[in-house]
């Protein structure tokens, strides 16, 4: 696979860091440097005569790819989502005032007319698509140009057979920074890609896990200020764990904690994949051929699973919304939030946006590391929730295809990315200055491990997880010895799999 010389999240970075500066600044006229092609600096040399040098422009990444006449094709997109987090990464179909929708618009269009084609999105239920693929490579009909769906449904039309190897179609440049370099590491097998998330994949983007706090309810109990916290190092399992204790208390009296008393944290089942990601540890990591493993029948996974199971525990007076009939697994954690009944909750940029018109101030800080022995601050990207991209192998024009996506890839960076990123700054994201350094340490966070994206091919390690940690198992390592075997023999299918492939 071709070497990753850039990081895409440094991107996103910079961009949300000329937003702020922007913001900021809003009274300055004169355009930002980075933004000019022919920026310079003024010196003044030894005799005092003022002298022009260049200073360092930002680098074009441009493709600089020529139009094409595709001569009115319909350019397929195959997506899938949900009515809660809707996948609206290409689904704009007017310009309406918000400027994340305009953005995917006037992008659209754009490669629209230089291609003289119609960009047309097709929604289908997960459970389809695999089948949908299938049946049209199979049958050689190019129903699809590209399809959009989490790494796990990536991951079955993969081994399905019916997804091209990524390095073999052109006009795709993975040097370039608009390809997420670390997924792309991180997903591949034995130095194959067949799906990919880049700057396109705003629904991917939006899937970062973070962790919110009410400020009213952490202020009545005079904790310190978790900011700091956070930024020395010592936002942890046990610091959170000793929060959450503290504040769950039975407010009505009756005798039992439900969603509708006092709580230190209040979340559901994904929750616990969040806490595994930011311990850093990955359950399927690979090997110097770039070939998976498995990593779960092992002390240290075993003491990271008792230490989520430990830090979820009802009697630690954490609250897991799953495990009680009735209760909205989705919007309880955010009504107790708002509602100044709960500490913390655990969510994805998408659930903050959800929370702009919260009354009380909450504020944003990383997954808690394991301990303070852990380095730093992890998370994984979504993969089992974000949509990255496959090409079906059997398209009408593969050159098109290639052209149409390096230049989507590009497009985004330039412009859907940043309006993506000044709508959570706008919409109430940012509420205090703590919160433009905790961004720095998410976005500079991720990782990718395989065992979030094979739950499709029996190895559902995540699947487990939650299950262990919601019946707070105290037999953790017998049952994960259990599973490993299994697990082993479904794993060395996949990788004869992507090794057989052509």
């Amino acid at each position: 696979m071709k070497n990753q010389r850039f990081k895409t999240l440094a991107v996103i970075l910079s961009v949300m860091l000329l937003a702020i500066q922007l913001f900021s600044c809003s009274d300055k006229t004169e355009s930002p440097a980075i933004l000019s092609d022919t920026t310079a600096s003024v010196a003044s040399d030894a005799e005092g005569e003022t002298t022009t040098e260049p200073e360092e422009t930002a680098p074009d990444y441009d493709p600089k790819i020529a139009p094409y006449d595709s001569g009115g094709h319909i350019f397929n997109i195959l997506y899938n989502g949900n009515d809660f987090e809707p996948n609206l990464d290409f689904a704009a179909v007017e310009l309406n005032g918000e400027a994340l929708n305009d953005a995917i618009f006037m992008r659209n269009s754009k490669l629209n007319e230089k291609y003289n084609m119609e960009i047309k999105a097709t929604f289908k239920d997960d459970g389809t698509i695999v089948s949908s693929v299938s049946k049209a490579v199979k049958a050689g009909t190019p129903d699809f140009d590209m399809v959009e769906v989490n790494g796990n449904f990536s991951m079955n039309l993969a081994i399905a057979g019916v997804s091209c190897d990524l390095d073999n179609i052109p006009y795709i440049d993975f040097e370039k920074p608009y390809w997420n370099s670390f997924m792309l590491d991180g997903s591949s097998i034995g130095g194959k890609n067949y799906f990919v998330y880049g700057d396109m994949n705003i629904h991917a983007l939006g899937a970062t896990p973070c962790t919110l706090f009410n400020k009213v309810v952490h202020a009545n109990y005079g904790f310190e200020d978790l900011y700091t916290i956070v930024r020395e190092g010592r936002w942890t399992f046990d610091s959170m764990g000793e929060m959450i204790k503290a504040v769950t208390s039975d407010l009505d009296g009756d005798g039992k904690i439900t969603q509708l008393d006092t709580l230190g944290f209040i979340g559901n089942t994904f929750v616990i994949d969040c806490f595994l990601s930011g311990t850093g540890y990955q359950t399927i990591p690979k090997d110097e051929n770039d070939l998976p493993y498995l990593a779960i029948d092992n002390p240290e996974y075993i003491n990271v699973v008792d230490s989520i199971v430990t830090l979820c525990k009802y009697d630690n007076g954490t609250y897991i919304c799953d495990r009680y009939a009735g209760v909205d697994r989705e919007y309880a954690p955010m009504d107790a939030l708002a509602a100044d009944r709960a500490l913390f909750w655990i969510a994805n940029l998408k659930g903050v946006e959800r929370m702009r018109n919260m009354i009380s101030d909450f504020g944003i800080v990383p997954i808690p590391k394991l301990n303070e022995i852990q380095q730093d601050y992890k998370i994984h990207y979504q993969a089992n929730i974000g949509a990255a991209i496959s090409i079906p192998l059997v398209v009408a024009d593969q050159d098109l295809v290639g052209m149409v996506l390096e230049d989507c890839a590009y497009m985004s960076d330039q412009t859907v990315q940043p309006a993506y990123i000044e709508t959570l700054l706008k919409g109430k994201f940012l509420r205090d200055d703590a919160s433009e350094e905790t961004m720095r340490i998410m976005l500079s966070s991720y990782y990718a491990d395989l065992g979030f994206m094979l739950n499709g091919q029996g190895i559902d390690i995540l699947t487990q997880l939650r299950t262990l940690v919601s019946k707070e198992s105290t037999d953790v390592a017998s049952k994960i010895a259990k599973l490993n075997t299994s697990y082993q023999k479904k794993l060395d299918k996949v990788i004869a799999t992507y090794e057989n492939a052509e």
